[in-house]
């Protein structure tokens, strides 16, 4: 293959990738709000004294303006998923946490993923999952680095 070639490739599959992505199943959650409550569960359990995530953490975390975030939480608080609550320890920060419901939806939406995901590694077989996975990890490596240096010029 030619350089141009494989550069083609590489912008099909992962143009590929991304609409294939936007279809895994989730129940009754949009991609988005499962990502966040994703985020704030892994952080309440890496980090229970914490009492939840800022909003400003969830937002670097998801990739996200924090217009984006606050958005994204005032709707996950009417789905009454999230509550937020004045950190005791610095009364102008807040923290974010997943209410019982929260939990019980994202769990939903994770069973979901996770028979998707299933399903997709029998299809390609572990040891072909784990070398893509290896393989992938070192791309995405790459590319935040020629990305990030790029940035600084």
């Amino acid at each position: 293959m030619t350089p141009d070639e494989i550069r083609n490739e590489l912008l099909k599959t992962t143009f590929r990738f991304g609409k294939a992505h936007m279809g895994v199943p989730l129940g009754d959650i949009p991609g988005g709000e499962f990502a966040a409550m994703q985020v704030i569960h892994h952080f309440q359990e890496v980090s229970p004294e914490e009492n939840g995530i800022t909003a400003a953490r969830l937002a670097a975390e998801v990739g996200c303006s924090p217009p984006a975030v606050s958005r994204l939480l005032n709707t996950l608080e009417e789905k009454e998923y999230v509550v937020r609550r004045t950190d005791p320890a610095n009364r102008r920060r807040t923290r974010i946490a997943l209410t019982e419901k929260g939990e019980e939806a994202r769990r939903r939406g994770w069973e979901h993923a996770a028979d998707y995901f299933n399903r997709v590694t029998a299809d390609m077989g572990e040891e072909k999952m784990l070398e893509f996975l290896s393989l992938w990890k070192e791309l995405v490596d790459i590319m935040e680095r020629v990305g990030n240096a790029s940035e600084r010029r």
